[in-house]
């Protein structure tokens, strides 16, 4: 674990503080987490919905549900279970690449100064 000895104080309105916790409020992250990527040049994402982790937790039901229709399939010997598994890795693929676009922190674009 990283030891952390160094302070920063910061000073800001009221507008800026509320507007601080609701960033970090969305991110569902701490307060200290936030800022220190954003120190390193990443803006966190806000959570994902609700909705959104039902959606995905369906998504691995039906996955599990394909996985289980093809070891049915297979012992039964009734259909290739090599499509079957197929479409169970893509929708896996599909369910990660969701959630790592979710979870993903943009880069933070500082104005240009002249």
């Amino acid at each position: 674990m990283r030891k952390r000895t160094n302070r920063v104080e910061i000073k800001l309105n009221d507008a800026e503080y509320a507007h601080l916790n609701n960033l970090v409020q969305a991110s569902n992250l701490s307060r200290e987490s936030y800022l220190r990527m954003c120190l390193n040049g990443l803006v966190p994402k806000p959570s994902p919905s609700t909705e959104l982790i039902e959606t995905i937790g369906i998504l691995r039901q039906i996955a599990e549900s394909l996985s289980d229709i093809s070891k049915s399939v297979y012992t039964q010997n009734g259909v290739d279970e090599s499509i079957y598994v197929q479409n169970f890795e893509l929708l896996q693929n599909q369910i990660n690449e969701i959630m790592i676009l979710i979870r993903e922190p943009m880069e933070l674009k500082l104005p240009m100064t002249q």
